[in-house]
Formats: C-alpha cells, structure tokens, sequence
C-alpha cells in the first residue's frame, strides 16, 4: 500500500451510497438494495487501521416514497498519524431492477466527497446483484468513476469490485469483498460476518480486511451497527 491514507480514502469511498446498502457502510463494494420505503436506516462504525490510524463513518439512509431512490448523507471522521479531518458525503442510489431469486438487480448511485469543506471527488458507481435461485447467496459487482480533484490536477479513476453475501443461518451471514481503485492502487480484500436481528438494531458486523497486493499489507478491523425506525 503507498499510504494508509490511501486505504482510509478507499473505506470512505465504500460510503457512497453504502448504506442500507448491502453490507454495510464499510463495506466497499455496493449492492442494489435500497432501504424500505418510509423507513429511515442509520449505519455507524469504526475501522481501526493501528494505533494512530482509524476512521468513524455515520450514515443516515431514507428512500423516497415516489420512486425507488435512497438518499444518504454520510459523515466520517478520519485520523491519520495524529492528524485528523471531517468529510462529507451526500450521495444518491436510484434502483432501476429490483433485487429478486434468479434476476440480475440494477442500481446506480452518484455520491460527492467534501473534505472539511471542500469538495475533492465525485463518484458514479453501476451496481449488479444476482441472487441464486437454488443457494443462500448473492453476488454483487461494481464498476465505477471516480473524478478526484483534490491534488494539484484532476485525476480520473476507475473502481471495480466484487462481493457474495452467504446466508448460513436467518441470523448470520458470511460477506467477503474483494475492490481495487485505480489502476496503480492496491487490490484490497475484507471478510466479515453480520449477525441479524429482527428489532431496531437490524445487524451487527465484524469485518478484517487486508491489502492482497503491494509491499505494506496492511490488516484493518471494523465493527460496524445499522440500526432501522
């Protein structure tokens, strides 16, 4: 990995419109669910990288009775090496497929990156799930633009990721994700579990994730809570 950095700046990314998302806020690579209609979803979590490194992501979702649209407005507060900055992300999923046993569902999102105050990326991603018909699971791919102004010149990134999401019990599921930004960046990876609840609180996740590629692999552990009223 070129920087830790790096790798905080691509779990914030996984919070474009991550949100009820699929696996969750930290997780990457997107699915094309959206939240239910006239509930309103809250996703919270931490992602520690080391000691000095770590990122806390909040992620209120609500979807727009109209039409299948959710809205999420994500807040994160990330500290690299003792320093630390606010970022802001306003960002929308419209659902053009909805997900379903045997069908290839279809989103598209479009989400802004504002770092205290100024705005430094723009991201559109194209989201596929495929739930099995005959299995447990379902596959998620993502291929996505990302429009990065936040060096001395605009620089223009492709992201691509892939997930399954394996139902082993009603309450636990088994979610592994594996993305890439950018041609020059790292291969990155994380396997997690998610418990599920019927209540409020709708899940719980434990994740590890680790860089599959470059000299610095880096692990990180996120614990993340979604929450539904």
């Amino acid at each position: 990995m070129r920087n830790k950095k790096t790798l905080l700046a691509c779990l914030i990314a996984g919070a474009l419109p991550l949100s009820a998302w699929s696996a969750g806020g930290h997780f990457p690579v997107d699915d094309a669910e959206i939240t239910a209609r006239g509930d309103i979803q809250i996703e919270t979590w931490v992602t520690r990288l080391d000691g000095n490194n770590s990122e806390f992501g909040f992620l209120p979702a609500w979807t727009v009775p109209s039409i299948p649209m959710e809205l999420t407005a994500g807040l994160y507060r990330v500290e690299e090496d003792g320093d630390s900055f606010f970022r802001f992300e306003p960002a929308a999923k419209w659902q053009f497929v909805p997900q379903a046993p045997g069908v290839v569902a279809g989103a598209m999102s479009v989400a802004a990156g504002i770092d205290d105050g100024d705005w430094n990326d723009l991201l559109v991603n194209f989201i596929g799930s495929y739930e099995l018909a005959n299995a447990p699971v379902t596959l998620h791919g993502n291929l996505g633009w990302i429009h990065d102004r936040s060096g001395d010149e605009n620089l223009d990134r492709v992201f691509v990721g892939g997930a399954f999401d394996w139902r082993l019990t009603e309450q636990l599921n088994l979610i592994g994700q594996v993305y890439r930004e950018g041609a020059e960046a790292e291969v990155e990876s994380q396997l997690g579990l998610r418990f599920n609840f019927d209540h409020t609180v709708e899940h719980l996740d434990l994740a590890l994730g680790r860089a599959l590629s470059g000299d610095d692999k880096d692990w990180f552990f996120t614990v993340g809570l979604t929450l539904t009223f």
